[in-house]
């Protein structure tokens, strides 16, 4: 999710989801914390920066895609004793995602929910995140039964 120097960090990630599949981005092995694994694009909260406002930069800085503030909101929450990630689902954006971070990031790639079983992530909690929220957009596209 994100590192810093500092003690505690207060973070956000996103959530990019379409046609079944999330973007997850690849943690560079040089990385201080959670080096070498899968991970949900995102970062720090800067001073006075809201959460919302937060993972819209982020996702421009790191992917290059442009998110309204209606287009992001929170589902889910993961803390630990360094840090507090407010994760976001995002399903609208502009621009097409590409890794704008090389510094963080050695690669970015679409996932399903089959593929992401096998993945080792930045926080094992992740994983049932993201599995609900694909599930949920599955059964939100799949056609009322009667």
């Amino acid at each position: 999710m994100a590192e810093s120097a500092s003690a505690f960090n207060d973070v956000v990630c996103g959530l990019l989801l379409d046609s079944g599949r999330v973007l997850l981005v690849h943690r560079n092995s040089s990385r201080a914390w959670a080096p070498d694994c899968w991970d949900a694009p995102g970062g720090h909260i800067e001073k006075g920066e809201s959460d919302s406002d937060a993972i819209r930069r982020e996702l421009l800085e790191e992917l290059g895609v442009g998110v309204a503030r209606d287009d992001v909101r929170v589902v889910a929450r993961l803390t630990g004793h360094d840090f507090d990630a407010r994760v976001f689902l995002v399903e609208r954006w502009a621009g097409s995602p590409e890794n704008r971070a090389p510094e963080e990031h050695d690669h970015i790639a679409w996932f399903g929910e089959k593929e992401i079983d096998g993945l080792v992530l930045a926080d094992p909690d992740l994983l049932g995140i993201i599995v609900r929220e694909l599930r949920a957009k599955r059964h939100l596209a799949s056609p009322a039964r009667g």
